[in-house]
């Protein structure tokens, strides 16, 4: 074959497989995932879900349009799954978004079916929707709370936060040997639910090298938007003759301005605190772990401004977490 040829027609081909690469349809099916909690943050098992939801590729005339039910059912863990068809985007590797039909249905056993909102799914043209469903009174949502997750981490984060091993594996043991104290954390285990609003808290210990005293405390991170910071200060934990006040150590503060915030005298602020937990109240906690059961060691953080926040951990947290210490100092001794 001639050279030039040869080139022409290399050339060519590479285009057909740059353009069917390039124009590749979104997929045809997804899958949305429900985790289907009570106001306790339980799981409700054997409710039944039950939907509809329409796409449409945006045109003013002649465009496609489709409408598909959906149905699930919750299992031990509060989890079902249904799979929908979509409307793929034509050149891109995305679907349209699935907007509902009409409130969602939710039938708990034994209970009459009860609505909640109009659910959008694949907003983002991803094909698996990863969403929250809680109970509980919500001006939007009706009885129940309505929740897209950002990502499958975030979803399994919720799912995992009942079990010690989730913790357990995600523990990070930062060990320096220049350094006069082995920390570890169970930051890995929390995946900020939004992007705007990455609000965390997570368990830190750490453990002197040269006495071997473990210290725990307990790392919040604070995003909100105001007229000015909050300038948390304090924080509480525990009931009745076992309650304690305790100052926080602030780590970071920060805010974002953009031209629209200072016309409203608004930004966004974050604060990053830390505060100890005394090793009885530690232990305890790590005590009330019951596997299989969602139960929460809750604490409060106050601010100068008078704003206060309630927030929680697990305590298969505190379960891990102290397994993962005693096997630190065991190593140490």
């Amino acid at each position: 074959m001639h050279k030039p040829l040869a080139l022409v027609l290399g050339a060519t081909s590479a285009l057909a497989l740059l353009s069917t690469t390039a124009y590749a349809a979104g997929p045809e099916a997804g899958h949305v995932h429900m985790l289907v909690l009570d106001a306790e943050q339980q799981p409700v098992v054997g409710a039944t879900l039950r939907g509809a939801c329409r796409s449409d590729d945006g045109a003013f005339f002649g465009g496609k349009k489709l409408e598909t039910p959906w149905t699930c059912t919750t299992d031990a863990q509060g989890l079902c799954s249904a799979e929908l068809r979509l409307l793929p985007k034509p050149g891109s590797d995305r679907a349209n978004a699935c907007k509902a039909l009409a409130p969602t249905e939710i039938t708990e056993a034994g209970a009459a079916p009860a609505k909640s909102s109009y659910f959008t799914f694949f907003a983002d043209g991803q094909a698996q929707s990863y969403n929250l469903l809680q109970k509980g009174a919500s001006w939007k949502h009706g009885d129940y709370f309505f929740q897209s997750l950002e990502s499958k981490a975030a979803f399994d984060d919720l799912v995992g936060r009942n079990t010690s091993d989730f913790y357990q594996r995600r523990v990070a043991i930062k060990d320096e040997s220049a350094a006069p104290t082995l920390s570890l954390d169970t930051a890995a285990a929390h995946v900020p639910q939004s992007r705007e609003y990455p609000n965390t808290e997570f368990l830190r210990v750490l453990i002197d090298r040269k006495t071997h005293q473990a210290s725990v405390e307990i790392v919040v991170t604070d995003t909100y938007i105001d007229y000015a910071m909050h300038m948390l200060n304090e924080a509480r934990y525990g009931a009745g003759a076992s309650e304690k006040t305790v100052a926080l150590s602030i780590g970071k503060q920060g805010s974002t301005c953009n031209m629209r915030d200072l016309f409203e005298r608004k930004c966004t602020y974050q604060e990053t605190v830390s505060f100890p937990v005394d090793m009885d109240a530690f232990r305890q906690a790590a005590a009330a772990y019951r596997p299989g059961k969602i139960t929460l060691w809750r604490f409060q953080v106050r601010a100068k401004s008078g704003h206060e926040r309630m927030r929680s951990l697990s305590h298969a947290e505190f379960h891990a977490m102290a397994q993962a210490m005693d096997e630190a100092l065991a190593k140490l001794r």
